[in-house]
């Protein structure tokens, strides 16, 4: 049995492994999540990227967008760069990402607080960012 570490995404993500369904998509509409691709033509190539997804939480209480107003960019991309940079602990030496399907750990915000993340695969195969709280 493979562990699901060494699963593909496509793997993980079968039918008959899924229990319960709550599509991004759903949470979008909803107003949980905020879809990324929304900031197309702000960010370059966003829709290739590896987050999808952001929780509202996230954006509208940590400072990233406040109700009526734009986006703040520049606090968006240094979200997005330091997410990276968790990612890029789970890089093996050879320069592959291991596929795991999720990940956690420390940001600073922009008033400078730290904040822990989740980072988790969801069924676009991308990620969505995400407060403990919204997990």
């Amino acid at each position: 049995m493979k562990s699901m570490k060494n699963k593909t995404i496509t793997e993980h993500m079968k039918e008959e492994n899924i229990v319960y369904s709550y599509t991004s998509n759903q949470a979008v509409e909803d107003g949980i999540l905020f879809d990324m691709n929304e900031m197309k033509g702000l960010i370059n190539d966003v829709e290739k990227g590896i987050f999808s997804h952001i929780t509202s939480n996230l954006l509208f209480s940590k400072g990233y967008m406040k109700e009526g107003e734009d986006i703040n960019l520049p606090n968006l991309l240094d979200l997005l760069n330091q997410c990276g940079k968790i990612m890029n602990k789970d890089f093996d030496k050879k320069g592959l990402i291991q596929v795991d399907t999720f990940h956690s750990g420390e940001i600073e915000l922009p008033n400078g607080e730290k904040q822990m993340i989740f980072i988790e695969l969801n069924e676009t195969g991308r990620f969505t960012i995400l407060l403990p709280e919204d997990h």
